[in-house]
């Protein structure tokens, strides 16, 4: 993102939840501005994005304002944000599987967390809480893009062992 953000010159909005919409177009109305790029981070959340983009364009004080959209969300990204959100949907228990410091798995997670009631984020099979698990009958697991495949086979095996 600061790569991106040092290429922007003179006026430059980072937005990163829908509640900092409000501030970058009052920033942008200051500037006196007629045009605006909006460009996604490459992992960001498909949904927010779109939730984003959809306040802006909504918002009268921009009519004068050209709006160009490009959305870099890659589609790795965008599969499994959406094969998270459908599998979430359909278990009593989510186990999201990648970095703590990981965007996009911490989009997994987030995402998860809204249509699951229990959802676990870990890095390893170790951090599995067999108690939070035991009870489960129903359990999806998505993995970020950057997890190790021997990490995700060491956490199905485990979670088949308790379950």
């Amino acid at each position: 993102m600061l790569g991106t953000v040092s290429f922007c010159g003179e006026y430059c909005s980072v937005i990163e939840s829908e509640d900092s919409v409000e501030e970058a177009i009052n920033g942008l109305i200051k500037s006196n501005k007629h045009k605006l790029l909006i460009i996604s981070q490459t992992t960001y959340s498909l949904e927010k994005f779109e939730n984003i983009i959809e306040k802006i364009k909504a918002d009268d004080r921009l009519r004068n304002i050209r709006i160009e959209i490009i959305n870099t969300i890659c589609s790795a990204t965008k599969q499994r944000q959406e094969e998270t959100k459908e599998i979430a949907k359909q278990v009593q228990t989510m186990v999201i599987v990648g970095g703590k410091n990981s965007s996009n798995s911490n989009k997994l997670y987030e995402l998860a967390k809204k249509y699951c009631n229990n959802v676990l984020f870990i890095e390893t099979e170790k951090e599995i809480d067999i108690k939070e698990i035991e009870k489960t009958k129903k359990i999806g697991i998505m993995a970020g893009a950057s997890t190790p495949q021997k990490i995700i086979e060491r956490v199905v095996e485990k979670l088949r062992v308790i379950c």
